[in-house]
């Protein structure tokens, strides 16, 4: 049973009082957060800017750049009372509800939130970060979000070259922003299991599908038919 349907109990992780602030305002407040300083450098110098090993023209992440200039990036610190994978849920859960509360604040296609942690030790870091990616991937996408997964050992390789890491950043975090057109790239990660990818198919054609151009939709059409053949054989694409 997917850990993102099961009803979860215990101490609940939480927002740190005084760490939500806007990405425009980290100046002011780099004594107090020093994660957030060093992961907006890794952002200006990396992943707003083109690569020459992306595989494509254009930032690493085209949507962030706007985002920034529109003050709609967020960044909050959450206290996690054990580094489990049931936290990791409760945690992706808690700045689901955030990012939906700051995005009456500004455009919601701009809005992004960055969930910091205060202390999570180097040893569990991937487990928690990548697991809890994993269970709560297709839960957010449900909701027409996309769950970012960061940190310092991410082997997460871009979409057009796999030997990139596009994922490793300085601080360890999870990103929320809104489904866009351009994450039908992200339904087919080579890790992910049909049924999976099935499901993430079909929340991107209820949210996303409108938006797509006649020849984007074909293809998208094409690849529900494909998972959803594979699911059903067992196959693994």
């Amino acid at each position: 049973m997917s850990m993102s349907g099961a009803e979860i109990t215990g101490a609940a992780p939480s927002v740190v009082t005084g760490s939500l602030i806007r990405a425009s305002d980290v100046d002011e407040a780099a004594d107090r957060w020093p994660q957030y300083a060093a992961a907006l450098r890794w952002l200006d110098e990396f992943v707003t800017q083109p690569h020459p090993e992306l595989g494509r023209p254009g930032a690493v992440c085209p949507r962030l750049a706007p985002a920034l200039r529109a003050r709609a990036v967020w960044l909050a610190t959450v206290d996690v009372p054990a580094y489990t994978a049931d936290q990791a849920v409760l945690t992706g859960r808690l700045l689901m509800r955030l990012f939906n509360d700051l995005a009456q604040q500004s455009d919601r296609t701009d809005t992004t939130l960055l969930g910091f942690f205060s202390d999570l030790p180097a040893d569990r870091t991937a487990d928690f970060i990548d697991g809890g990616h994993r269970l709560l991937r297709n839960e957010f996408a449900e909701q027409g979000l996309m769950l970012g997964e960061f940190h310092q050992a991410s082997t997460v390789g871009s979409v057009h070259n796999r030997a990139l890491p596009v994922m490793r950043s300085p601080e360890p975090m999870f990103a929320v922003r809104t489904m866009t057109p351009h994450d039908l790239l992200f339904a087919d990660q080579p890790d992910t299991p049909p049924a999976e990818r099935l499901a993430y198919l079909l929340h991107f054609d209820r949210h996303v599908s409108a938006r797509l151009s006649p020849g984007a939709r074909t293809q998208l059409y094409a690849r529900i038919t494909a998972a959803r053949t594979a699911s059903r054989t067992g196959a693994s694409s």
